[in-house]
């Protein structure tokens, strides 16, 4: 038997970082929204009860925002973290004091990867330790410029091995992983890590505008499906305004964070961009329950074999960028409109007449 527990998700509003500005002055204004998520994460916690178990899920860059596309890599590299490190002790003290798991999302640097940065989510546990790190395999193209472990995949996993492409932590909670905000276009993500026993997936995001409202909604749309093929539960923390940034709306990231259940079902829902909290009791029994049962299965009944032909052909190569990180998004552009070619050639896309 599993005691249930409360999954909050913090719809944070963020400072945009001034790239024109200094390192240190870049610092101060991260500093300033690890700030104000510290008092939210405070707020969160405020009922929670003795002994209860608590997740708190925080958005995609949730101390930076996103800079407009066309910043160069070294720019970007300013507003990165080492994780674990100084901002994430800040979150790890606030883990200890309310017996909170709490999952966040930066730009990363690593010693082992010079001149680079990843977009991680990343874990901390009640104990204050940074017990996961996921790696973004499918950074947005037109607007990030981070490596994916797919970017470098033969040195990577020689130096993590295959397992820390898809992490996920067996934890009081249950098995935990993350996927990142674009990475929810791409079913095969989520069936990875279900495959290797996620029952609770969290979402850091920062999901834009348009196709994160009607007629379209794929945010919704993608949360609940992942949820419901992989007999799991998503917790989705989308952002929340963007402040001090004049050259778009405050609200193009439009929030509407959710928490959905193992069958798709909707368990809160912000119906607003800006700040608020939103939270749902998770139940890892039935859960379990529903993953044992022969109907709607689709771990149980998955036909593997039938598919591997389909995954063997290579859509967009590996280790593209092993040798040099690209430092533009038009290098990217052209690597994608290579992967067209080749889909014309398979007759996959067809061409105009």
């Amino acid at each position: 038997m599993a005691d249930p527990y409360r999954a909050v998700v913090i719809q944070s509003d963020v400072e945009m970082v001034d790239l024109n500005r200094s390192a240190s002055q870049v610092k101060e204004t991260i500093n300033k929204n690890l700030t104000r998520l510290c008092q939210m994460i405070d707020w969160a916690a405020r009922e929670k009860s003795h002994g209860e178990r608590l997740l708190i899920a925080l958005p995609e860059s949730m101390l930076h925002g996103f800079p407009r596309a066309g910043w160069s890599l070294i720019e970007l590299l300013k507003c990165c973290i080492s994780i674990p490190g100084p901002e994430t002790q800040r979150l790890s003290e606030k883990a200890l004091k309310h017996g909170a798991y709490i999952v966040g999302h930066a730009w990363e640097v690593h010693s082992d990867w010079p001149d680079r940065h990843f977009s991680t989510a990343f874990i901390i546990n009640d104990q204050g330790e940074v017990i996961l790190r996921y790696r973004k395999i499918q950074p947005a193209f037109d607007i990030e410029a981070s490596t994916s472990p797919h970017d470098v995949l033969d040195e990577y996993i020689k130096k993590y091995g295959k397992d820390s492409l898809f992490p996920v932590v067996d934890t009081a909670l249950g098995r935990l992983g993350c996927f990142i905000c674009y990475d929810g276009l791409f079913p095969e993500i989520t069936r990875c890590l279900a495959l290797k026993g996620a029952e609770v997936l969290i979402r850091p995001t920062s999901w834009l505008g348009v196709t994160c409202a009607e007629p379209y909604d794929w945010w919704e749309m993608q949360n609940r499906m992942r949820a419901a093929e992989n007999i799991c539960y998503v917790v989705a923390p989308n952002a929340g305004d963007t402040l001090n940034s004049p050259e778009r709306p405050r609200a193009h990231v439009p929030g509407r964070s959710m928490i959905v259940d193992y069958e798709g079902r909707l368990l809160a829902k912000a119906g607003t961009s800006g700040e608020l909290t939103i939270d749902a009791t998770i139940h890892l029994d039935a859960l379990w329950h529903k993953r044992s049962l022969t109907k709607w299965n689709p771990l149980a009944t998955l036909r593997t074999e039938a598919y591997a032909p389909f995954y063997q052909q290579s859509m967009y190569p590996p280790n593209l960028w092993k040798d040099k990180p690209h430092d533009t998004l038009q290098q990217v552009t052209e690597a994608i409109l290579g992967s067209i070619g080749k889909l014309m050639e398979r007759g996959i896309i067809r061409r105009k007449s």
